[in-house]
């Protein structure tokens, strides 16, 4: 037989009602007709863009990320790493244009 024996009152609740939850929105940018946008970002920061074997296309500084759009004519059928620096932190995407 096995028994399991009543929690004990000596473990403290974990989850404080004092806490609220933090929604982050997902950081990505969009290639479209042209037009290089930045989603989820906020604050100045710099984006580089860069072909896949490494040359740099382009480095911008940006006042305000959360209103940028970038127009920029990047080839079809080819793949293009964007960096996008703010705050100390950097994040990189890839994207390829159809």
């Amino acid at each position: 037989m096995i028994s399991f024996s009543k929690a004990s009152s000596a473990h403290k609740n974990i989850f404080s009602p004092n806490l609220t939850p933090v929604l982050q929105e997902s950081k990505s940018i969009i290639y479209k007709l042209g037009i290089l946008s930045l989603k989820g970002f906020v604050g100045k920061g710099s984006i580089q863009v860069y072909s896949i074997i490494g040359n740099k296309i382009t480095d911008i500084e940006v006042q305000n990320l959360s209103e940028f759009n970038l127009q920029i004519d990047l080839r079809k059928n080819n793949m293009y790493v964007i960096r996008v620096l703010n705050n100390s932190d950097i994040k990189t995407f890839k994207i390829i244009v159809d």
